[in-house]
């Protein structure tokens, strides 16, 4: 994305407040992404590569954990990207459908080498569009 970026991880639901006035001059424009689909498919390795240049070697479970790509445009607006990272266990249904209600968008990730995570981003795309 053109323009200068800024890059942050935050724990999901810890706020980010900027005391510049110019930064409340330009136009601010947010959007949330969720990241979807079965355990170990690498939904957190994508976040990481996109955001932060790193490829992630090693498997760690992610619970939820929401990441902030901040990005000034060559027009001067500023675009806040929040990119939310789910669990692949989806143990908390109700935690699934929050995350689902609050998405402006969606990536559905799954694995080519096993069949299971193709079927559970079918599961998950017919939750969205019933949603």
């Amino acid at each position: 994305m053109p323009g200068s970026c800024q890059r942050l991880r935050l724990p999901s639901l810890a706020p980010l407040v900027k005391h510049e006035k110019s930064e409340f001059l330009k136009r601010k424009e947010q959007h949330r992404v969720v990241m979807m689909g079965s355990a170990k498919v690498g939904k957190s390795s994508i976040i990481s590569q996109f955001l932060y240049d790193k490829y992630l070697t090693r498997y760690r479970q992610t619970v939820e954990e929401l990441h902030r790509g901040e990005y000034e445009l060559p027009d001067g607006e500023s675009l806040t990207l929040d990119i939310l990272d789910t669990s692949g266990a989806y143990q908390f249904p109700a935690m699934r459908a929050l995350s689902i209600s609050t998405a402006g968008a969606f990536i559905l990730v799954y694995a080519i080498d096993d069949a299971n995570s193709w079927k559970e981003v079918e599961i998950l795309r017919n939750q969205i569009s019933s949603d």
